[in-house]
């Protein structure tokens, strides 16, 4: 991973970002971002839709107007159509990007808490299987900034159901007192990454908190409520 115009995992093989407080303009440029032009192929469209901490995934396969779907609630997109460029929001939860460059298939997952815990990850992983013919083990995985064990305390709604679908899955959960745990989320997201068949090499993950580095992410956390968030996408290329 680099920070120099933003974050990019050097394992994930088609035009990607996980983007900071500042969206720096060699990144815009770059994916042309909020540039709608009227011919077609001039910009990549940039598909984003409601989030609600679901395990909810739309499928796009086919081109889309740019910006939020119409009517459309989930928390990952997925498309095979080059020049799509899917995208999350986040302030704290995980971006997961998905590619499989052999079936042809891009995906864009929001997870928080609920989401991991429900398996938005390995569904999204199904969907691209079933509907586009990928196999887990030719997909690539980039895991992003997201709030860090060392910044996020949960409790017993967030533990119970944690521990009812993954009570044996190491280092997920570090308790710290009673009824209260450190919860890492990304290594949640890890194993259910590796269960789903992909390699541990085409797994990359920016080992960065988004509560402690308060100078590149916004942190729902820290700031007690939704100031900003950060986008992150990718695409195939068209």
């Amino acid at each position: 991973m680099n920070a120099d115009w933003g974050l990019q995992s050097p394992r994930f093989p088609v035009p990607h970002f996980f983007g900071t407080r500042t969206l720096p303009p060699s990144v815009q440029g770059r994916f042309a971002l909020g540039h709608v032009t009227e011919g077609p192929g001039e910009a990549p469209c940039l598909a984003t839709l409601k989030q609600i901490h679901s395990t909810k995934s739309i499928i796009l396969k086919s081109p889309v107007r740019p910006g939020p779907l119409p009517d459309q609630e989930g928390d990952a997109l997925v498309t095979n159509h080059p020049g799509t460029l899917v995208s999350v929001r986040t302030a704290d939860c995980v971006p997961v990007l998905l590619v499989d460059e052999q079936a042809g298939v891009v995906a864009a997952i929001h997870a928080g808490w609920r989401g991991a815990v429900a398996g938005i990850v390995p569904e999204t992983i199904a969907i691209c299987v079933t509907q586009f013919q990928s196999h887990p083990a030719s997909l690539k995985a980039a895991v992003g900034p997201s709030i860090g064990p060392c910044c996020y305390e949960v409790d017993a709604p967030v533990i119970d159901p944690l521990r009812a679908r993954y009570p044996d899955w190491p280092g997920v959960l570090e308790q710290t007192s009673v009824g209260k745990g450190r919860l890492d989320l990304k290594r949640l997201i890890r194993h259910q990454l590796l269960e789903a068949g992909l390699a541990p090499a085409c797994i990359d993950t920016v080992e960065l908190c988004t509560h402690c580095r308060a100078d590149l992410f916004y942190s729902y956390r820290r700031e007690g409520q939704v100031i900003g968030t950060m986008v992150s996408g990718a695409m195939l290329p068209g």
